[in-house]
């Protein structure tokens, strides 16, 4: 038998059932802050290939999240808003000349990165925990 965190006698059923939720409970943790940065790299990128004009659209790309669903985890990066209500044109628009930025300006990074995203943020994890 072993004991709790408040002194009481507990199962090594129960005591393997805490460990494993603690486990879980940090892993979430890692997950999540490595997700964070990861995405804030993508946003670096997605800010980039933002075509400028009059910089209000640049301005607004921005994460939201990271968010657990279940046993998923994502992030969103967002464009737009009322600062640039544009923003879904000019990312559309393929025929436009932009002087700085590209159409698809947001869509290009993902689609680059959603490959190796996973491997990335498990990267990450592992590093922080050599370091720690």
């Amino acid at each position: 038998m072993e004991r709790n965190a408040a002194g009481q006698f507990i199962s090594s059923a129960q005591a393997m059932a805490q460990k494993a939720l603690k486990i879980k409970g940090g892993l979430k943790k890692e997950i999540m802050s490595a997700l964070y940065i990861e995405t804030e790299v993508e946003v670096t990128e997605v800010k980039q290939r933002t075509p400028v004009r009059y910089g209000n659209l640049q301005d607004s790309v921005h994460q939201v999240g990271p968010t657990q669903e279940g046993n998923t985890f994502y992030s969103e990066i967002v464009a737009g808003g009322p600062s640039a209500p544009y923003a879904f044109f000019v990312h559309e628009n393929l025929e436009a000349f932009h002087k700085v930025g590209q159409a698809k300006f947001l869509e290009s990074v993902i689609l680059e990165s959603r490959p190796h995203m996973a491997a990335r943020i498990a990267r990450r994890i592992e590093l922080r925990r050599a370091m720690a």
